[in-house]
């Protein structure tokens, strides 16, 4: 047999001597008497798995006069052998006038070996004595975890199959469904923006058709076009505005129509007189003769233009009574019908 070999044999031997000393001393019923005081100290169990969790269970019988004094015990037992918790100590009153106490440490250690626990002091007083009273030492075995073949790593435990739950998928479903409603808005914008439509509905309303042409007018006199001119320009410009606004307000297409073609369509609707209609075509005329026949209007005559496009907007444009005057003419017409 090799040196190595009888020495560890030894020290087996040693261990399981002081062993056999300290299971012995921890069954004996009383650790520690004085007074009419006894105190035990002892564990679930003396031989433990590495990890494991036991109790200290510290015993005391005790008369109800009597006064001791539990130490506190707080990271550790010896080096190695942790203190994990306490529990707190429970009384019981036997009769006789005697009670007993329990107090209990929650312990565990993470060394393999075996652990001597000293003998814990108590100091008492029972009537005019003061005194100490020490339990017994105590002895812990902590033992490894058996490897069959240390050269291999295998599990503790078998791996266990959880079944999924909802709230595991419902961060991915919360994701796909962003994922979708991005693309979707994405696809929806560029669709609107090829169609040249407005992203959203909600739309500013359109200008009214006298709003529009007051503007422009008010922007064409700011130009002084003819001032400098350019008088083929700026009746291009007075007649398409004009054009504009008779076809946002009385739905006659005046771009494309002649002048005899747009009085005629003007012809007979109420809120234009025959002076106010004879004016525009006098307007129209003026502008075709400078367009087509390079017709050279005087100042007056380009000023006076002008004024006549003003002032056949300002009368004919839809007012407000109007419409209430229109919607009553309407119910009363229903009336004499019915």
């Amino acid at each position: 047999m090799k040196i190595k070999d009888i020495s560890i044999v030894n020290t087996k031997i040693k261990i399981v001597k002081l062993l056999i000393v300290f299971l012995c001393c921890s069954y004996l019923s009383t650790n520690a008497f004085a007074q009419g005081i006894e105190i035990k100290a002892a564990f679930d169990t003396t031989a433990i798995l590495i990890g494991d969790q036991i109790h200290l269970n510290i015993f005391i019988d005790q008369p109800q006069d009597a006064k001791i004094i539990i130490p506190k015990l707080t990271d550790s037992l010896v080096s190695k052998v942790e203190i994990l918790s306490s529990v707190k100590t429970d009384t019981n009153f036997v009769g006789n006038g005697r009670l007993k106490l329990l107090k209990r440490y929650l312990i565990t250690s993470f060394d393999s070996g075996v652990y001597q626990v000293p003998p814990i002091k108590f100091a008492y007083q029972s009537g005019s004595v003061h005194d100490t009273i020490t339990t017994i030492p105590l002895v812990l075995v902590v033992n490894t975890i058996p490897i069959k073949d240390p050269k291999k790593i295998f599990d503790i435990k078998k791996l266990i199959a959880v079944p999924y739950t909802f709230s595991e998928f419902l961060p991915y479903i919360l994701i796909g469904l962003g994922i979708i409603l991005i693309s979707a808005l994405i696809i929806y914008i560029i669709l609107r923006l090829k169609q040249k439509k407005p992203i959203f509905f909600f739309q500013k309303p359109p200008e009214l058709p006298q709003v529009i042409a007051f503007r422009e007018l008010e922007k064409l006199k700011n130009e002084k076009l003819w001032q400098q001119s350019l008088v083929k320009q700026y009746f291009t410009k007075l007649t398409d505005i004009i054009r504009t606004y008779i076809e946002g307000r009385f739905q006659v297409m005046a771009m494309e129509s002649t002048t005899e073609e747009i009085i005629n369509d003007l012809r007979g609707i109420e809120v234009i007189t025959d002076e106010t209609l004879t004016e525009l075509k006098k307007m129209l005329i003026t502008a075709d003769l400078v367009k087509f026949a390079k017709g050279n209007p005087l100042p007056d005559e380009n000023e006076n233009s002008w004024k006549i496009a003003y002032d056949f907007v300002l009368k004919t444009y839809k007012r407000p009574e109007d419409e209430v005057e229109q919607e009553d003419t309407n119910i009363k017409k229903e009336k004499i019908s019915a």
